[in-house]
Order: structure tokens, then C-alpha cells, then sequence
């Protein structure tokens, strides 16, 4: 049996939670979801501050984004990668933290949780209503953390309420923001997702346990530095290079970069998930991207995931490594 851990971006998948749609319903438009498209935003606004049932408004693209999420469990479970689905919200748990801001998702379980090595940490994310997420991910996790002695669990302190849209001190930490390279930790601080507060704290928890934590500045109203930039194999990345404010981060320095256009970032290039080493899945839009991937030696699986990009995330987001080996 695979010990419990994720050491790398792109060694051997073992495990994974995957998320749903189930009761998907989103916030009142505010300034933590600047990352919308147009249309999305649009229809947020147009609710006279209440949240939006996704499935009555959106039925169409509802049902696709339910097909997409089970066509990439598929791909998973094709590929030897076991899959962990999430219960259902209680009704106590669906009104947890509506004072804040209302809201129900279970759509991308990467962000509220995150896996560093063998350690199993709640993290908190600047959308309060998606903070309850940590429940049922912490039902699927738990038992897996009790058969492993080695394993640990740990829970960020809570973020000090401020605003419905994510404002103030934090300290906030996502897990789309964080990229495991060996002993070194990327994460992404931003104006959307996490901040100094939040890294400052991952930085005291995991650098005793023999990490580094280096601070990746984005630029730009985007969601989480897996937004921009993902780890293909050892010395080659993917990036949109313009929105790393300072560059490439010191562990990154020698690595060749596949270069991204704006266009390709919006469109969740970079939010696939690599199988091992040598595969690599992507929505099959990305046609120039996956020419590049080939050229590199990496293996492109065409995985449709557009519907769920629709809501601000893609393959990544709705996936939580579980167990992965190191590079």
C-alpha cells in the first residue's frame, strides 16, 4: 500500500479526492471574484444579493460540468489513480459561515485543503463559503491518515472575519497557490487569494519539517499562481510569464518554460493535472499547447473540461492529490 503524501507536481499519481457539482450555488458578485467571465458576473449581479442556484440557472452547462467532472474520474481510474468522492453537505454544514457570505460548492476541493509531503493541512481560503469545504474533504482523508503512522494532520489557525469578499488580515492560504519542487515550496501571494499573512504561516509550520517556502508575487486580478505557471517534469515548466511579478522564483531558475499566451492562461492552460512525469491532461482546446507538450516529450491527454472552466477553475481545481510520488 502507497504511504499517504504528495512529494511532487508530476510524480506517479496514486490517489485523489475528486470534486462535484452537487447543490452548487454561488455568492452575490464581489470583489473576491473578480476572476469571473463577464457573463458569470452578470448573472451574479443580477440576483438582488442573493446566492444562485447553478443548476436552475445554468442547467445546461450545470449537466456538462456534472459529465466533465465524471469523464476526468474516468481518466483517473483508467490510469490505476484510485478515486475518493465527497458526501453530501449536512443542512447545518450548507448555512456554516452565510453571515459571511452564502453560498454552497464542492466543485474544486484543491483550494480549501492541501497536501505537503505526508502532511494533511486545512488552509483557509479568502471565500468564506467555501470554507466549509474542509468537512466532508476531512471525512475523506481522515481514515486514510489512520492507517498511516507517518502521516500528520494540521489545521491553520482561522481567519479573523473582515468582509464578505475576503478582505483584511487573514491569514490566508490556498492550495491552488502552492507547488511542491522537492524540498521547496512555491506559493503564490495575490490580490485574490493568498497573502504574506498566509505564507508567513505555512513557512512556520513546514520549514521545521525541512522545507523551504519562497513567496511567488502574481500580478493581475488571477486566481492562484496554478493560474499561470505549472511544473511539467523536472526543468521544464508552463507559464504565462507576465503575471510573475518578479520572475521565475529562485528554484525555477535553470528550467526551460513553455511560454503561454494571455489567451491560454484565461483558458486554464496551466490547470491540468500531469499523470506522471510523461502525461500530461488538458482540455483539448489548447491545440498550440499540446503541439508544445509533444515537442517537449510530454504526452497530451485530451481531457474536456471547458463547462467546469466556466466556473473559474479547471482539471487541478477539482482535483486533491492524495498520494503522489517525488519527481
Amino acid at each position: 500500500m502507497t504511504p499517504f503524501g504528495s512529494h511532487s507536481e508530476y510524480g506517479v499519481l496514486r490517489e485523489v479526492v475528486i470534486g462535484n457539482a452537487r447543490d452548487l450555488t454561488l455568492p452575490p458578485f464581489g470583489g473576491d471574484l473578480l476572476h469571473y467571465n463577464d457573463e458569470l458576473r452578470a448573472a451574479l449581479q443580477a440576483t438582488g444579493n442573493r446566492p444562485l442556484a447553478v443548476a436552475d440557472h445554468f442547467p445546461g452547462r450545470w449537466e456538462k460540468t456534472c459529465e466533465q467532472i465524471e469523464s476526468i474520474a474516468a481518466v483517473y481510474e483508467q490510469n490505476g489513480v484510485t478515486v475518493h468522492r465527497l458526501r453530501a453537505y449536512t443542512d447545518a454544514e450548507k448555512s456554516c459561515l452565510s453571515s459571511l457570505q452564502p453560498g454552497v460548492s464542492q466543485l474544486y476541493p484543491a483550494d480549501p485543503v492541501f497536501v505537503i509531503g505526508a502532511h494533511f493541512i486545512e488552509i483557509n481560503i479568502r471565500r468564506a463559503y467555501r470554507r466549509k469545504e474542509v468537512f466532508p474533504i476531512r471525512d475523506a482523508v481522515l481514515p486514510l491518515l489512520d492507517g498511516d503512522p507517518q502521516a500528520h494532520y494540521a489545521a491553520m489557525p482561522a481567519a479573523r472575519p473582515w468582509s464578505p469578499s475576503g478582505q483584511g488580515p487573514g491569514p490566508f492560504l490556498e492550495g491552488g497557490d502552492i507547488l511542491i519542487v522537492g524540498r521547496d515550496l512555491l506559493v503564490g501571494v495575490g490580490s485574490l487569494c493568498t497573502n504574506r499573512a498566509g505564507v508567513d504561516w505555512l513557512a512556520r509550520y513546514v520549514e521545521p519539517h525541512g522545507y523551504a517556502v519562497h513567496p511567488m508575487p502574481i500580478a493581475g486580478d488571477i486566481l492562484h499562481a496554478l493560474g499561470v505557471i505549472c511544473l511539467l517534469r523536472e526543468g521544464l515548466a508552463m507559464a504565462y510569464l507576465p503575471a510573475l511579478a518578479d520572475g521565475l522564483p529562485p528554484p525555477l531558475k535553470d528550467w526551460e518554460v513553455i511560454e503561454l499566451t494571455f489567451e491560454e492562461m484565461q483558458a486554464h492552460a496551466s490547470v491540468g493535472v500531469s499523470l506522471d512525469s510523461g502525461r500530461y491532461m488538458l482540455d483539448p482546446r489548447h491545440r498550440r499547447v499540446m503541439e508544445q507538450l509533444d515537442r517537449h516529450g510530454i504526452e497530451p491527454l485530451p481531457t474536456p473540461c471547458d463547462a467546469l472552466s466556466y466556473w473559474g477553475g479547471a482539471i487541478r481545481c477539482v482535483t486533491l492529490p492524495l498520494k503522489r510520488d517525488p519527481a
